[in-house]
């Protein structure tokens, strides 16, 4: 198997250790298993882009092919919002990691947010389901109030609604529970739609709308016959508030 690793990245250098090593365990944990990486980087002001160089000599050695886009094209940053503009340009950048890259080499594809912490041995269960897409279940920082309910409540949809997820928590959920949508941080897509030309979109093709980046993707596999969406129980943990 082959796989594809992308990451979209902005200020976010206090977390890239942790990222880069995290991603090599994974190769390590999975010795069967080919792993490239893309990463796109834009308008970062705390040093990302000159630590992503500096690693760039250890992640070819230790990865098959590596390509990473370092850009300044001054585009606005947003927080952690819901907001048009913000999920037309991580679509964008999402799409960069793709198109950088030949997708007919690879079976699945997966998207993994630089400030993450999860067990690699654990996660790397996700490479092997036969899931179109799946996930783990993202949590909250430990220090945030609502700690252990979901992180990435907005592109968690069980209805193919604006909604955004309310359970149950990881302690209560089945082993694997059957969604519309799914991001959490670390998602795992078969590459097929993607090679069929399937893209990240701000509009839902369901419902023609503006909408989360991640949840437009999961439309677009389903419309395409990709529906098996999963969620399992995996913790994975955001550290970034």
């Amino acid at each position: 198997m082959r796989i594809l690793i992308c990451s979209i990245i902005r200020n976010r250098r206090p977390y890239l250790f942790n990222w880069k090593d995290l991603i090599l365990c994974l190769a390590d944990e999975n010795p069967d298993v080919l792993f490239d990486l893309s990463v796109y980087e834009n308008d970062s002001t705390d040093g990302t882009a000159e630590y992503l160089h500096s690693i760039l000599p250890e992640l070819q050695k230790e990865l098959f092919q590596v390509s990473i886009t370092c850009e300044k094209n001054d585009k606005p940053y947003f927080p952690s919002v819901k907001d048009e503009d913000r999920v037309t340009l991580l679509a964008e950048a999402r799409n960069r990691t793709l198109d950088q890259m030949d997708l007919d080499m690879y079976d699945k594809i997966v998207f993994i947010e630089p400030d993450v912490d999860y067990d690699p041995d654990l996660i790397s269960e996700l490479f092997y389901m036969a899931s179109d897409i799946c996930s783990p279940y993202s949590l909250q920082p430990e220090n945030y109030p609502s700690f252990p309910w979901i992180y990435d409540c907005w592109a968690t949809r069980v209805k193919m609604t604006d909604d955004e997820f309310t359970g149950p928590n990881l302690y209560e959920m089945p082993p694997c529970l059957e969604v519309d949508s799914t991001f959490n941080c670390f998602c795992v897509y078969k590459a097929k739609p993607f090679q069929e030309g399937a893209r990240f979109s701000g509009i839902n093709p369901a419902t023609g709308t503006w909408d989360c980046d991640t949840t437009n993707i999961c439309a677009e596999f389903a419309q395409r016959g990709y529906d098996q969406i999963h969620l399992y129980r995996i913790a994975l943990t955001h550290n970034a508030n």
